[in-house]
């Protein structure tokens, strides 16, 4: 149901069950991950994990109505797109805003592609590079890999790189140069333990965001680079209001994470924020 192999060796079935082995054998060409499709707000969504996508659908099912684009054509900067289901719910939202969104992953980002592009979704721009304080190249730890769960990946090895991490060398951007040309109306930041040094490098610009989420990551190693307390603070002196929620921990990580979770303290907070 979810490969089509090319190989009958004999320890196959020990592959399949074995979920960190199946991911890392997906690259070396053994088999392919099949490309699923499913339905979502009347849009097609085509994934490769499910179990990442069925979380991402929860999300935006459940994601707060707490701000109203003023402008016909809002512009919309989604840093952390994954493979875009928050894209389909922006638009299901708001069908006539643009967006500019950021993925760093390139197995996730083939798949942001596929559903921007099999929906004909206009207005919608979409770039294979994370966002960072520094432009250059940067190295990406997490599940890399097709059939990978990438929602964790991160710049910060204190975050990303576990036990069965893989890496690899992505294109990093500053976020300054899409704030200064025009009013945004909604910035969504989920970029994994970076939120803090690019809420910094942005500050002088964040008076032309209208409206922001923010999702925090940190842990026991990220305490002195990625803050709650810090950022909330970030936020304030920017003029937004802002309301804080943590995730509740049985539901913030997936159930192979809940060991590093505690043995790192591993915490989620998301923040609300508009004028």
């Amino acid at each position: 149901q979810y490969f089509r192999f090319q190989t009958q060796s004999p320890w196959l079935q020990r592959i399949v069950e074995d979920r960190n082995l199946l991911r890392r054998c997906s690259s070396t060409g053994s088999f392919k991950i099949a490309i699923r499709q499913t339905h979502f707000k009347g849009f097609k969504l085509f994934y490769e994990n499910e179990e990442a996508t069925e979380s991402m659908l929860r999300a935006a099912d459940d994601f707060p109505t707490f701000f109203t684009p003023a402008d016909e054509f809002p512009l919309i900067i989604d840093c952390g797109a994954n493979i875009g289901v928050s894209i389909l719910e922006w638009k299901y939202r708001w069908p006539t805003c643009r967006i500019i969104c950021f993925e760093p992953d390139p197995y996730a980002f083939a798949l942001l592609q596929k559903n921007v592009s099999k929906n004909d979704l206009p207005g919608v721009q979409c770039f294979c590079t994370a966002i960072s304080d520094q432009s250059g190249e940067a190295e990406l730890f997490g599940q890399i890999g097709h059939g990978a769960d990438s929602r964790g990946n991160s710049l910060r090895p204190e975050w990303g790189d576990r036990e069965d991490s893989d890496l690899s060398v992505v294109r990093c951007e500053r976020l300054g140069p899409y704030l200064s040309q025009e009013k945004v109306s909604f910035l969504k930041l989920d970029i994994e333990g970076m939120e803090e040094a690019v809420l910094r490098d942005i500050f002088p610009l964040l008076k032309n965001v209208d409206s922001a989420y923010i999702e925090v990551h940190s842990n026991a190693g990220l305490l002195e680079r990625n803050d709650c307390g810090r950022i909330e603070k970030i936020l304030i002196e920017a003029n937004f209001s802002i309301e804080t929620e943590s995730r509740f921990p049985l539901h913030a990580f997936p159930e192979p994470l809940r060991d590093w979770q505690q043995s790192t303290q591993a915490n989620q907070h998301q923040i609300l924020c508009w004028r």
